[in-house]
């Protein structure tokens, strides 16, 4: 009875030691302990089927295997269990086995084996052996301490996959809200914090200021060095603006390299908000403009700034983030301020340039545009040819003013389709022209290249294919240029005009000394005429600095084996003028206005 009681009593004990833990560790550390006292064993050890993290699972898989996971005492003759071959030996063998238990003498010692579930081995360590009758409790016990690995077990996986979903569930919030380059806020997580702060200055009667930041000259980095090279200098720009503001401005990344701050934290005061925004405003463009120093090599950006200021709900945030950024345009277009604010007026601009680049698309397809001529002549009065004048012919509003169209074309890129149709209209008018009896002296007709034009890399091909199409002489087409080629691709420029000029389509100079003018570069492109700009050859005969300046352009041209022409020209005096200084060619409302191709027919005869 005593003996009975005795039993009853441990696996009392032990069931109670399992108890409701959840924590695997320390139920299996409990457990072992009061085994070590009830059972007066030496050692206790747990083995558990762990994967290669050392994560316990209850499943057999090619990823598991049974290692040591816990003992008590932990160490055994000074030496950690865990690191026991001889123990690892007896687990191998006892779980190849199909067998609950096992008993085996070792060393002066008995190991009694029992099976956890197929995912674990539970050995009791003794001097002496352990009675029948108290072997014969301890399946009960087994089997409550396997129910309880494995709900420990089920318990940490859940609990470990509740935390891997959150935190996955975390990274696609971020992912969803953050520029991954960069880690700033992205385009839709703006406008909702925008919205926020509008709420915050409505409420707290504070001002905000949305500002729009374009870096200038990035995109030459990554044309000309790579991209790696531009997401490191972002990613700068992006730490130099978060140094520059404080921890409440909200910066976002917006269009790849242009960035948006929500500074909504600034006085009532408008005088003093202007002030403050003036302030960061100059900050941002100071560090902006400070040399990146990277491993493969220095670079500088610029940028300009727009930004619209609000203190209350009365615009949206889509709007205001709009019209911060048509500030930005506006002060890039200008070129003068780096930094613009919001102006309506510059919608209005914004507007009238966005419906008159749709008329422009239309105009080509209805076939509005044509092409006037100026006629040229030389000191005799001779017409020696024509340069070839786009003019829109709009169905309601009746000729339009090029300087208004034509920069509009340049910056929307119609200006390639607007080149293409002038360039294709007058190789026709040529062929018309050559259909009559051409005077000897009237050499050409030369038309207007813009610099995106000629940068196109099959710009040189369509003037070939053009001048062929309508079987005229190469050397009846002039192609007219500006200096401003010189601020682009200057070397793809001059192997086209080297390849033209091979062809027999020579090149002229326009409005030269308006612009980037070098020597170096005059006597590498092969051109064959200068064009004196009008603002130079007005009122001539009276200005004496003007006359100085056509004097040395007339001279630089002879120096390297050019022509030069008077555009402008529109008195007698400033013909005779010219004609002292040694320039010989004209055009210009005294000679002659710019005529439609059937004038320019009967202008001839």
């Amino acid at each position: 009875m005593n003996t009975a009681m005795h039993i009853m009593s441990i696996q009392h004990q032990l069931v109670l030691a399992i108890g409701e833990e959840t924590d695997l560790k320390k139920m299996l550390y409990t457990f072992l302990h009061l085994a070590g006292q009830c059972l007066n064993t030496t050692n206790n050890h747990i083995f558990i089927m762990q994967d290669k993290q050392g994560t316990p699972v209850y499943q057999l898989n090619n990823d598991a295997s049974i290692q040591h996971f816990l003992s008590f005492p932990s160490r055994k003759e000074g030496i950690n269990t865990n690191q026991s071959s001889q123990l690892m030996n007896l687990v191998t063998d006892f779980s190849e086995k199909n067998i609950d238990s096992e008993v085996t003498q070792f060393n002066s010692s008995f190991y009694y084996l029992f099976k956890l579930g197929e995912f674990g081995v539970f050995i009791i360590e003794r001097r002496n052996a352990l009675s029948k009758e108290i072997q014969s409790a301890l399946p009960q016990v087994i089997n409550k301490l396997t129910n309880s690995c494995i709900a420990s077990i089920n318990y940490h996986t859940m609990v470990f996959e509740i935390k891997m979903r959150k935190e996955v569930e975390a990274q696609i919030r971020y992912q969803a809200t953050h520029d991954d380059l960069t880690g700033l806020y992205n385009r839709m997580e703006v406008q909702r914090c925008l919205t926020k702060a509008i709420q915050a200055t409505t409420v707290e009667k504070k001002t905000g200021y949305v500002l729009s930041i374009n870096l200038m000259n990035f995109k030459s980095i990554n044309d000309a060095i790579g991209y790696h090279v531009g997401d490191k200098v972002l990613r700068q720009v992006a730490d130099r603006i978060k140094n520059s503001t404080d921890k409440e401005t909200t910066i976002a990344i917006f269009n790849g390299h242009e960035f948006i701050l929500i500074i909504d934290h600034l006085p009532a005061n408008k005088m003093k908000a202007q002030l403050i925004i003036g302030d960061i405003i100059a900050e941002i463009i100071h560090t902006i403009e400070h040399p990146f120093e990277l491993a493969e090599g220095n670079f500088s950006l610029s940028c300009f700034i727009g930004y619209e200021r609000f203190t209350d709900n009365s615009k949206t945030a889509q709007d205001i983030i709009k019209n911060a950024s048509i500030a930005m345009y506006e002060a890039f277009k200008k070129s003068k301020d780096k930094a613009l604010a919001y102006k309506l007026i510059m919608s209005e601009q914004l507007n009238q340039h966005i419906r008159y680049t749709k008329e422009i698309k239309q105009a080509l397809i209805n076939n509005d545009f044509e092409l006037h001529y100026q006629p040229q002549f030389d000191h005799l009065y001779n017409m020696i040819g024509a340069e070839a004048l786009l003019r829109w012919n709009h169905p309601t509003r009746g000729y339009e003013s090029p300087a208004v169209y034509i920069p509009i074309a340049e910056e929307s890129d119609l200006i390639i389709e607007i080149g293409n149709y002038v360039l294709e209209q007058a190789c026709r008018d040529i062929k018309r022209l050559r259909q009559r009896v051409l005077p000897t002296y009237f050499e050409q007709i030369s038309i207007n290249v813009s610099a995106k034009q000629l940068a196109k890399r099959d710009f040189v091909n369509n003037v070939i294919a053009m001048v062929n199409k309508y079987q005229i002489p190469a050397s009846s087409l002039k192609i007219e240029i500006t200096e401003s080629i010189m601020m682009g691709n200057l070397e793809r420029s001059i192997d086209g005009l080297n390849t033209l000029l091979k062809f027999g389509v020579t090149c002229a100079i326009d409005d030269f000394g308006t612009g980037y003018s070098s020597l170096a570069y005059l006597k590498r492109l092969p051109a064959s005429l200068l064009k004196i700009d009008r603002s130079f050859v007005t009122d001539i005969h009276l200005d004496q600095s003007n006359k100085a300046i056509i004097s040395m352009i007339i001279q630089l041209a002879k120096s390297v084996n050019m022509e030069v022409i008077a555009e402008g020209v529109e008195t007698e005096k400033e013909v005779n003028c010219l004609i002292e200084l040694g320039c010989y060619k004209f055009q210009g409302y005294y000679f002659s206005r710019p005529i439609t191709f059937n004038k320019l027919l009967e202008y001839r005869h």
